[in-house]
C-alpha cells in the first residue's frame, strides 16, 4: 500500500512512511534515529544524493538528522517535519587544511566557511555544492526547498560560479536555496522539502500552514 503524506508541512501527518536506513554512504545521527521516517520519494532522494556526492568525492558519508516520526505530527526542536516530506542534512566539512572529514553532528558555519564556535573546521565548498547540485538535478523526488543561511547560500553560489564544470546547475540552485522567512538561519544544516505528491493533492499541502 502506498505511503500517505498528509496536512502541511508544520500541522501534518504520514501513513506507511518509509525508514531511512544506514548505508555505505550514509549515516545518521545519533538523536535522531527514531525520527527518520518519511515519504519514499523523500527516502530514495537522499540514498540517490549521498551516492552522488561519494561518487565525486570518493569516500565521502552524508550524515542525516531528522526527517518525521513514524506516524509524523509534531517532533521536539521543529515548527515543521510533520508530514514526512522534510529532512535535515549535515553539512561537508574539512580540517583547517582542507583533509576531508566525515561530519558526526551539525556544525554551525559564517559566511567565510569557518566554523561559528571556533573549531579548525572549515565548510566544504565542493562536496556541499556536489550535494545542492544533486538535489538540483534531481527531478523524481519533486524537491522544493533546500534551506540553509543566506551568507551560505551566497558561499556556495559564488563557488559553482566560479567553476565552470559547476555552472550547468546554478540557476536551479539559484531558486532552491532559501533562508527561512521565519525560525532558524540554518547556519548548521541544510533542510530539504519535496512536495505534495501529485496523487495525494486532495490530503496535502505543499506550504506551511500560517
Amino acid at each position: 500500500m502506498a505511503s500517505l503524506s498528509g496536512g502541511y508541512p508544520n500541522d501534518g501527518w504520514q501513513i506507511r512512511g518509509k525508514r531511512l536506513r544506514r548505508s555505505a554512504e550514509l549515516r545518521i545521527r545519533e538523536a535522531s534515529h527514531e525520527r527518520v521516517y518519511g515519504h519514499p520519494a523523500l527516502v530514495l532522494m537522499l540514498h540517490r544524493s549521498a551516492r552522488d556526492v561519494a561518487k565525486g568525492a570518493p569516500g565521502s558519508v552524508l550524515l542525516v538528522g531528522d526527517l518525521s516520526a513514524k506516524l509524523g505530527g509534531s517532533i521536539s526542536g521543529h515548527r515543521s517535519h510533520q508530514s514526512g516530506r522534510d529532512a535535515d542534512v549535515a553539512f561537508y566539512v574539512t580540517d583547517s587544511k582542507g583533509k576531508r572529514l566525515a561530519s558526526t553532528d551539525y556544525v554551525a558555519f559564517d559566511g567565510d566557511g569557518k566554523a561559528k564556535d571556533g573549531r579548525a573546521l572549515l565548510f566544504d565548498d565542493e562536496r556541499n555544492w556536489l550535494l545542492v547540485e544533486s538535489w538540483a538535478r534531481d527531478l523524481r523526488a519533486g524537491l522544493s526547498h533546500i534551506f540553509v543561511s543566506w551568507p551560505l547560500r551566497e558561499r556556495l553560489l559564488k563557488f559553482a560560479r566560479s567553476q565552470p564544470r559547476f555552472a550547468k546547475y546554478v540557476l536551479q540552485a539559484t531558486a532552491l536555496l532559501k533562508q527561512p522567512e521565519k525560525g532558524e538561519d540554518h547556519d548548521d544544516h541544510f533542510h530539504v522539502r519535496i512536495t505534495c505528491p501529485t496523487e495525494q493533492e486532495e490530503i496535502c499541502r505543499s506550504e506551511s500552514k500560517l
